[in-house]
Order: structure tokens, then C-alpha cells, then sequence
């Protein structure tokens, strides 16, 4: 089975809370009643801050990666 990633809104069932399993996703995985299921559960804003990161240190390295050049360029240049 293939793993597939979703968005739910947790609702409030009774003194717990519960998510939706959309149909698309019980239909391709074959999910029954009898299953048993282990969960991944990140919040959004988690994964956001996180992409947020990991592309703000892609940019400072490039951005790093340039200035050093140009400080080896005019290094040389002053020699």
C-alpha cells in the first residue's frame, strides 16, 4: 500500500475529537471498518514554518555562496 497525504479539520465528537477519512483516499487504500490505521499527524503551520526554513537556508547559502565569490574576486583583484 501506497502512503497518501491529506488535510482534515478536526470536528469534536462528543468529549474526543474526530477526523474524516475523505472517500477518494478509503476507496484507493481499500480501507475497512476492521482496519487498523497508524496516523502521521503534523499541524500546518508546522510544515509551513518548517518549508519556510529549509528555503530560507537554500536562500542564505546561495546568497552566502555569492557573496563569498565576490570577496574572492576582489581579494584578487587587490593583490
Amino acid at each position: 500500500m501506497t502512503d497518501m497525504e491529506t488535510m482534515a479539520k478536526p470536528k469534536k465528537w462528543g468529549n474526543s475529537i474526530g477526523i474524516i477519512i475523505p472517500k477518494e483516499i478509503i476507496e484507493r487504500q481499500n480501507i475497512t471498518l476492521d482496519d487498523e490505521l497508524i496516523l502521521h499527524i503534523e499541524k500546518k503551520q508546522d510544515r509551513d514554518k518548517s518549508k519556510l526554513m529549509r528555503e530560507g537556508y537554500v536562500e542564505m547559502n546561495e546568497e552566502s555562496a555569492k557573496t563569498n565569490k565576490d570577496w574572492e574576486r576582489a581579494d584578487s583583484e587587490w593583490k
